[in-house]
Order: structure tokens, then sequence, then C-alpha cells
């Protein structure tokens, strides 16, 4: 997935709701771990991802390819 268009056509596919709605709830879920990040929280999505800023020197930065194999040797 490139972009959250193509996670929103993901979801639509699976769930019963609109687009719009969808679209709503990416956007407010994205703009909430923006908000958290700049102030210094770190964010982490259960079974999905965590999120740390970029500037956070001490902070190694994952590809998805990486995170991945990561999670595959750590079952």
């Amino acid at each position: 997935m490139k972009n959250s268009e193509d996670v929103i056509d993901r979801i639509s596919k699976d769930l019963p709701f609109s687009k719009l709605k969808i679209r709503e709830v990416v956007n407010k879920t994205f703009s909430e771990v923006k908000e958290r990040m700049a102030k210094g929280d770190k964010v982490m999505l259960r079974g999905f991802m965590k999120f740390v800023c970029a500037s956070d020197k001490k902070t190694k930065v994952y590809s998805a390819n990486d995170y991945e194999q990561l999670k595959s040797k750590s079952k």
C-alpha cells in the first residue's frame, strides 16, 4: 500500500461502511498519530506498527520489509 487511499480502498472491500466514513477514520487516526509524535510521544498500534519521530537520533528507522522480517523472526 502506497498511501491512505490504498488503505481506504482495501478496508472498504472488507467492511460495510462508505468510503467517506472510512476516510474520516483513517485520516483521524493518522492525524492523532502525527499530533502525538509532534509532542515527542511514541505511538504503538499493537499488531500493526510502532511510530517514532525520525528526528530522534537514537531511533533506528525500519522499512516495511525490515519490520516484516523482524516480526517473523520473533515468532
